[in-house]
């Protein structure tokens, strides 16, 4: 089995962003990257479709935990598409937008 390509929707590249910029303005720019770097590097790093539970929120999604983020996915044919990336302290309705 080959390992999947992974694509990220508009709206995971904006989480992605926003959160990169709430932690280099909150804590430091080394900790944003640090932080940036862990999640993107976990989104490519999915071997398989079933490598990572269901969300208990999003059903349709499957996640990946890194500190206090969820990393939405869906797996279609070969392929991995992010949907978001949500901040668990949030409200967990927000990751259904």
């Amino acid at each position: 089995m080959n390992k999947p390509t992974v694509f990220w929707s508009e709206n995971a590249k904006l989480d992605f962003k926003e959160i990169y910029f709430e932690l280099k303005s909150k804590y430091s720019k080394k900790t944003a990257l640090k932080v940036r770097d862990e999640l993107f590097n976990s989104a490519n790093s999915i071997i398989c479709a079933e490598q990572f539970q269901f969300d208990e929120y999003r059903i349709d999604c499957r996640r990946i935990v890194i500190r206090n983020f969820k990393i939405l996915y869906q797996i279609k044919d070969e392929s991995v598409f992010i949907v978001r990336i949500f901040n668990t302290f949030q409200n967990p309705l927000k990751s259904l937008k």
